[in-house]
């Protein structure tokens, strides 16, 4: 039955402000209704269609005025169809209508005190359309619009996709495809050459009536998508884009929670409509457009589908009524027929005899059941025993595998690590020997090209001497010998500069090695500061645990993951586990030997972080959990195995199992069979330890823990594999706190030591810094020395320089006798310095190819060797992978076995279990056998030998046949005449509370009807009232004179209009008669009129003036404008294809929206 109330949230339309008058304060919620399910909406029976009889109007024969006589009504328009009976009692002959000039001048007064009623206009703070995007729709790639809350323009030019804006809205908010007057279905929206399309539409969701506001958030995002297949669907988001719904029900729950009616024909004015309502509709079509925007035809619907299901239900009552008296008959008679039923007599009495046998004879059966299932108990218990001794047997087996592969690993470790050091020495090897040939080569390069230039100036600095030789003596013999002896001064000047200058060159090659020495001091004071680094970090780290606990502040979970609190509740609260698991491992452990502390932590690793689960799915259902939390590095183990008998070394040795205490035997024996830990020997002592594991490990044995004597904390594993003892580290984590139970006095004391042992490492680090920073200053000082001598070379260099310059200008006085030899010196000068310099180098290249022939040489030998090496480590690694690839295959294979053991222990434990379960059941069912015997015969009846339950059964059936022919009279058996009886009143019970509640569910709805269409006809009163003012203040505006005659009874809106202000006695004229523009001004003052008397938070309204003109178009958008800030809190969506600037009042709540032509956006890319 469709419900007398609205869900909607109440709106109130604009002229509901006015509290001075009660009777006239209208709410959306009373034109408003909760039948929106078009599927389920059932119609009222009503005469025939709008199409019938037709009427003509007479001919004004005009006015005084001379106007033109108004055009007549259009042939077309048809009369209305005679009244329903629901339209009379609707209606009610119109009588709330007949005061209209009482009604419209309380409804001018109003529209005059609504400037100070509403205040300034403001953004909603929901029921927004925020933004509007199109994918592939229409003839559009992508098309996104953002809207201003308010008021909002949308300018463009043909297909730029401003009618695409409103067709989106309609559609992406569940409208109808033909409601857009754009297409037929979804799949013609689809943009050609594309095969998906979708539509998003933001929604603002703010304020105390916001929609959901816990789940949305401040935006609700509308999604609707569709291909050319057909399919179509919704996706509707929070503001995060986290899908909420996918079903078009909640797109509908939201449209009908803001009032958006989109598919209301005035609400989103299409661009077809809005032509059509603008310039071509009669009165019929306009009176349609007013009842469906302003919802009146919805709620008309809503009350005749309440109408006719109430006289589908008066038809009903009177169905049930005549039933009701039929079966009133019917219970008279079996009741009559119940109180006429014989008694007892001897036949009944054997068949109670029969029938109390019959009760224990079942209770005989059942307790044989039991003793055979006390038998499959036994057998049960016999086959645990022997898998028990079967899974002994595999564990030892699998154990003894453990340990060789254990120790095969290790040794192929061991191999492995030599074999890449081997591998990098042949690397190493190969790279210095491929660098000494490169160098012998260029090298010879290099010596060939020496030889050839130490030959060709070897040559001319012989042509020079010969020639110097016969000047001198011809210059010898003009001057005696002065400038000769002047020439050898200055050779001997030149000689001491060469002398100077060879022994900087050799004094700058000894700068390099020093400098090297400076930054390799440098470089060895960096380790040891980051070693003090680090040792200062881990005191403060033990510092600062030492304080934790003597502050006895420590949280249990304190060292796991912070998430794993959360975890614990989770697991408490699930019930779904078959067995909680237990864990973290860690709190199920207590260590009685604190020192060993560290050690054991980083042997256990992530074990004590993890949980133990009883089978797979809990196991995955604990995952899930971890995943959901993002908890890492805590594994999750499934345990079933129950050791009992545990194979350990001489009780003289400690142990891991030793120093530790369970909770769980679970958790005991997860770490026996996943660490050894009651093989494995715990000894302090490094030096002990070894003698222990070198003599031969104690028998149960494997491996050995011991402390490292130098670092406090660290340790080391220890283990004999065929008599090589092999050792690896073991390096804490001084942050890690511990996830053991320990106690607190030892922790203190533990930690106390820790302290003093790092800081006198750090002490002995802060000796070796001291020692590296002294060797950086001895270094440095070299280098200074270096260069002061340097300088000193320096100046001793530029005193011959100078001495050379002074012998030169002495002989520049003997300048014009001997130019010609000083010209040949000079030449033999620069031959000898050309000849020395490549005499010299080709010296230095011969020296050093002979080196690096013999480098080359040496490399190449221990490249050779490098090879072979790595050729012996490489099949000593393939053999000890064979080795343990052969040792897991056989411990495979002793897994399954043992798995298979476990296993079958598993099935004989479960059938025990079920065995035993069935043998409680059986015994619960011979107990409910007895219980129920019992009730049939409270003392135990004999049942005779040889009897058995089908023969009695037989002897029951056969009493009650006879019984049953000799009351064959009545019809039926007394039981089933009492069952008929019992039935009869229960029906007639039923039938009559039946027709009481359909009474008074009628007489209910009946009551809402009345009330509703009472607040149907007032609200219909003043709509019409606010209509016909708002469109004489509309055309005011500009000067014009009208009226809004609204017939409701004839259902036809005329609109009367006279555009010259000057003839006051004119009775105005039809729109017909009207130019263009005036025609488009009035439709539009029509258009605000209803729109004021509407409570959608939307308005949409396309290409409103494509018929005006410049003035007429200025006019009606500053109307628009000027409506838009009076509906405080509304958005209009205003499309024109002109311009708007320049004839509209703009202010900050009005938003330009400019598109441009896709076409046009893609023209550049196609001219790049």
């Amino acid at each position: 039955m469709p419900s007398a109330t609205s869900s909607k949230r109440p709106r109130r339309v604009a002229f509901n402000e006015d509290a001075s008058a009660d009777e006239y304060t209208v709410t959306e919620t009373t034109a408003s209704s909760s039948l929106r399910n078009e599927t389920q909406r059932k119609k009222a029976r009503l005469s025939s269609g709008h199409t019938g009889r037709k009427s003509h109007r007479a001919v004004d024969a005009g006015d005084s005025d001379g106007d033109e006589p108004m055009a007549e009504a259009e042939d077309d328009e048809s009369t209305p169809p005679p009244a329903t009976q629901y339209e009379q009692i609707r209606d009610q002959d119109f009588k709330h209508l007949e005061h209209t000039e009482k009604d419209d001048q309380r409804a001018t007064q109003r529209l005059k005190e609504r400037p100070t009623i509403i205040g300034e206009n403001h953004a909603a703070d929901n029921a927004i359309i925020e933004s509007i995007t199109c994918i592939n729709f229409m003839c559009h790639v992508k098309l996104h619009v953002e809207l201003g809350p308010l008021l909002n323009f949308i300018v463009g030019e043909n297909g730029s996709g401003k009618s695409a804006v409103l067709t989106a809205i309609t559609l992406c908010l569940g409208g109808k495809a033909s409601a857009t007057n754009r297409g037929g279905s979804l799949k013609s929206f689809v943009k050609e050459g594309t095969e998906h399309a979708s539509l998003v539409v933001r929604l603002k969701n703010q304020g105390e009536d916001a929609y959901k506001a816990d789940l949305y958030g401040d935006s609700i995002i509308c999604e609707r998508w569709f291909t050319k297949s057909g399919s179509s669907g919704f996706k509707v988001k929070s503001a995060a884009g986290r899908i909420i719904s996918t079903k078009k029900a909640e797109v509908d729950d939201i449209v009908e929670w803001y009032c958006l009616q989109v598919d209301n024909p005035l609400n989103v004015l299409s661009q077809d409509n809005a032509r059509q309502f603008l310039n071509a509709a009669t009165p019929a079509m306009k009176y349609s457009y007013f009842v469906k925007g302003t919802q009146l035809e919805q709620l008309d619907d809503d009350y005749k589908t309440l109408t006719q299901y109430l006289e589908d239900q008066e038809n009903k009552l009177i169905e049930l009524e005549e039933n009701l008296a039929y079966l009133k008959d019917k219970y008279e008679k079996a009741v009559k027929l119940r109180d006429a039923a014989s008694k007892s007599h001897e036949m009944r009495h054997r068949a109670r005899v029969y029938k109390d046998q019959l009760a224990w004879a079942q209770v005989q059966e059942q307790e044989d059941i039991l003793k055979q299932k006390e038998r499959a108990i036994i057998a049960a218990q016999d086959d645990i025993t022997r898998t028990e001794e079967i899974i002994a047997e595999k564990a030892h087996v699998l154990e003894t595998i453990d340990n060789k592969i254990q120790q095969a690993e290790e040794g192929l470790e061991t191999i492995a690590q030599e074999d890449e050091q081997a591998d990098d020495l042949v690397r190493e090897a190969k790279e210095r020997y491929e660098t000494g040939k490169q160098a012998v080569v260029a090298l010879h390069t290099q010596e060939r090209e020496m030889h050839g230039n130490l030959d060709n100036w070897s040559k001319t600095a012989r042509q020079y001497e010969h020639a110097i030789q016969k000047e001198e003596q011809r210059l010898e013999n003009i001057n005696g010998g002065v400038v000769t002896e002047k020439q050898k001064e200055l050779d001997r000047a030149r000689q001491n500069e060469e002398s100077i200058k060879g022994a900087i060159a050799e004094h700058r090659l000894g700068l390099t090695p020093l400098e090297k020495a400076e930054q390799e001091a440098a470089n060895t004071t960096k380790e040891p500061a980051r070693l003090l680094a680090q040792k200062r970090n881990e005191i403060q780290v033990a510092e600062t645990s030492l304080g934790a606990l003597n502050q006895n502040r420590r949280d249990p979970l304190d060292a796991f993951d912070n998430r794993i609190h959360q975890l614990l509740k989770l697991i408490e609260e699930d019930r779904s586990f078959t067995q909680k698991p237990i864990g973290p491992l860690g709190t199920y452990v207590q260590l009685t030997k604190t020192q060993w502390m560290p050690i054991l932590e980083k042997y256990f690793g992530g074990t004590l972080s993890g949980f133990i689960v009883g089978n797979k799915s809990d196991q995955t259902r604990l995952m899930a959990h971890m995943d959901r939390l993002r908890i890492q590095g805590c594994p999750v183990f499934i345990g079933k195995a129950s050791l009992d008998n545990l194979r350990e070394p001489d009780a003289k040795f400690d142990t891991v199992l030793r120093v530790l205490k369970f909770k769980d035997q679970r958790v005991r024996d997860h770490m026996v069979i996943n660490h050894q830990i009651e093989q494995t020997l715990l000894i302090e002592n490094r030096a002990e330890a070894e003698n222990v594991m070198f003599d031969g490990p104690p028998q149960n044995s494997g491996a050995c823990l011991a402390f490292q004597e130098k670092k406090k904390g660290h340790g080391m594993r220890i283990t004999n594999i065929r008599g090589n003892l092999n050792t690896s580290p073991i390096t804490p984590n001084i942050a890690q706190k511990s996830r053991m139970k320990t106690d607190q006095d030892s922790q203190v004391h533990y930690f106390k030591d820790l302290i003093s042992q790092l800081q006198v490492e750090y002490r002995e680090l802060e000796g070796s810094r001291r020692a590296a920073e002294q060797a950086v200053q001895r270094a440095r000082q070299g280098v200074a020395q270096h260069r002061q001598r340097t300088q000193d070379l320096a100046r001793e260099l530029t005193n011959a320089q100078v001495a050379i310059n002074t012998i030169q200008r002495e002989l520049d006085e003997f300048e014009g006798i001997d130019d010609r030899l000083q010209g040949l010196k000079n030449d033999l000068r620069d031959a000898q310095e050309k000849k020395d310099h490549y005499g010299n180098q080709y010296a230095e290249v011969a020296i050093k190819k002979r080196e690096l022939n013999s480098g080359v040489e040496t490399l190449k030998e221990e490249l050779t060797h490098a090879k072979l090496a790595s050729r012996d480590h490489k099949a000593r690694v393939a053999k000890a992978k064979d080795k343990v690839g052969r040792l897991k295959e056989t411990r495979h294979i002793a897994l399954s076995e043992k798995n298979m053991a476990h296993e079958n222990h598993e099935v004989a434990k479960l059938a025990k279990t079920q065995a035993e379960g069935s043998r409680d059941r059986q015994a619960e069912y011979v107990e409910d056998y007895v219980k129920q015997a019992g009730q049939i015969a409270p003392t135990r009846v004999n049942i005779p030998e040889g009897e058995t339950y089908h023969s009695i059964e037989h002897k029951y059936d056969s009493i009650r046949e006879q019984i049953g022919r000799l009351r064959q009279q009545m019809g039926a058996t007394e039981e089933q005449i009492n069952t008929r009886a019992t039935q009869a009143t229960q029906e007639y019970r039923d039938a009559k509370d039946g027709v009481k509640n359909i009474k008074m569910t009628s007489d209910s709805l009946k009551k809402a009807l009345m009330d509703r269409l009472a607040k149907y006809r007032e609200f219909q009163r003043h709509v019409s009232a606010q209509a016909r003012c708002n469109f004489g203040y509309l055309l005011s505006e500009r000067g014009f004179r009208g009226q809004l005659l609204l017939d409701h009874r004839a259902r036809k809106l005329e609109v009367i209009v006279e555009p010259d202000k000057t003839r006051e006695n004119g009775r105005g004229r039809n729109t017909k008669t009207l130019s263009g523009g005036e025609k488009s001004f009035s439709s539009i003052c029509l258009l605000l009129a209803i729109w004021d008397a509407m409570g959608s938070p939307l308005r949409c309204l396309d290409e409103f003036d494509v018929f005006m003109d410049n003035v007429n178009r200025a006019i009606s958008t500053n109307m628009l404008i000027g409506a838009a800030r009076r509906s405080v809190g509304k958005q209009f969506i205003l499309i024109t294809p002109n311009a708007i600037e320049g004839r509209a009042k703009l202010d900050r709540d009005v938003k330009i929206i400019r598109l441009t032509d896709p076409r046009q956006q893609r023209l550049p890319e196609m001219i790049h």
